[in-house]
């Protein structure tokens, strides 16, 4: 079910830029669906940000109408979360495997993500000073906020120094209560009853979200956990099926074409009931992900693993390139000389390979490293070593 022997790559290889992982081992379609969620974000926000498109162009072209529902690849980072985030609780209490020690899960977190996270604010932050000489009280008001995870609920909106960090204050918001939800949903007995149950919660509320909160627009409540609770109970469902009755599900060519129209559902479909079924049809996608037989093949290539294993760079840094690459082409990309089906060739022909260029580097040279569990350890001796070098060369 996973890949927990590999050998370590050549530093030449492009599997040396592969994720590390705590358990030590590695699932690629994981990586492969955070490729598609990462990529429908970057292709949703790039028209958005570069103001490319309008009512009359996404009435007449498919392209920018299913763009137009990019924003759902957040939802699949949701579930893909839940997976994740309850694969150690749910391998203890269903397969009697270690149990998790709490102090090291939110240590973790606290070296795994936040010096990527940081870095990316602090950065954001001194060009909002120093390029766009936005008012001192106002960024570090709003600057402070995000860098603990609380712009939305602070000031009830997305936060003015990256936008898109509204989804991670909801996935910190889920990491904190994570360990309570999935050791209480796991031990539910027996797995049908469980399944059932969790299956009944999402769609419910899906529908309580519809009723209260659909003409909301942001909102504290809006951008939070009570909106989007439902996700991360579906990739609870998937990692329930993956540690127990994974080998039960045959793979089939029906489960290509089963995941392939859950994914036409998820980009195409509109209306007040896609907040409803999204998770489940999401869900449905997933298993193809693993069970077709054409599909896995897509989610286990290299390049689209290793683009997916970085989404979290990417989406920290996407912001800031497509925002940079918009300063550079404005002028040129609003003169009406140019053609209006060339606009998005040329805006996303510089845009996307900016997005990856940025996101790469931070990935390369902050996230990565980071991934490696013992890096403060190894750290504090490499400082000390240096120190006593420095001591010994001081020394006559």
């Amino acid at each position: 079910m996973s890949d927990s022997s590999i050998a370590k790559p050549s530093i030449f290889s492009p599997l040396s830029l592969r994720r590390i992982t705590t358990s030590g081992s590695y699932i690629p379609e994981i990586d492969g669906l955070r490729f598609i969620a990462i990529l429908s974000v970057i292709l949703y926000h790039v028209p958005i940000q570069i103001a490319l498109r309008s009512t009359d162009q996404e009435a007449s072209n498919p392209f920018w109408y299913l763009i137009s529902h990019g924003n759902r690849g957040v939802q699949l980072f949701f579930l893909i979360s839940g997976f994740i985030l309850g694969m150690p609780f749910a391998a203890h209490l269903l397969r009697a495997k270690k149990a998790v020690r709490l102090r090291q899960y939110f240590m973790r977190r606290l070296t795994r993500l936040e010096p990527p996270y940081i870095l990316a604010m602090l950065f954001r932050i001194a060009l909002l000073l120093t390029v766009m000489h936005k008012p001192l009280g106002m960024v570090l008001s709003h600057g402070a906020a995000s860098l603990v995870y609380m712009h939305s609920l602070v000031f009830g909106d997305m936060s003015t120094v990256n936008p898109p960090a509204w989804s991670l204050e909801v996935e910190i918001q889920f990491y904190i209560m994570a360990p309570l939800l999935a050791l209480t949903f796991f031990k539910l007995r027996p797995a049908w009853f469980r399944r059932l149950l969790g299956l009944a919660f999402i769609v419910a509320a899906g529908i309580l979200q519809l009723y209260f909160l659909a003409d909301q627009g942001p909102s504290r409540v809006t951008l939070s956990i009570v909106n989007y609770m439902q996700y991360f109970f579906a990739g609870f469902l998937l990692c329930d099926l993956y540690l127990t009755d994974w080998d039960r599900i045959p793979t089939h060519w029906l489960w290509d074409v089963v995941s392939i129209g859950a994914w036409c559902w998820i980009f195409e479909a509109y209306g007040p009931l896609v907040h409803v079924l999204l998770p489940v049809v999401a869900l449905i996608a997933y298993i193809g992900a693993f069970k077709g037989l054409l599909l896995p093949r897509f989610f286990r290539l290299t390049w689209v693993s290793l683009i997916g294993g970085m989404c979290y760079s990417l989406y920290l840094t996407h912001n800031l390139a497509i925002t940079a690459v918009d300063t550079a082409l404005h002028h040129r990309l609003a003169s009406p000389s140019i053609l209006p089906w060339v606009k998005p060739l040329v805006a996303y022909a510089a845009t996307v390979p900016a997005v990856f260029a940025v996101g790469l580097l931070l990935f390369v040279l902050v996230e990565r490293p980071c991934m490696d569990k013992n890096w403060p350890t190894k750290l504090w001796r490499w400082l000390h070593r240096e120190k006593k070098a420095n001591l010994a060369v001081e020394t006559p």
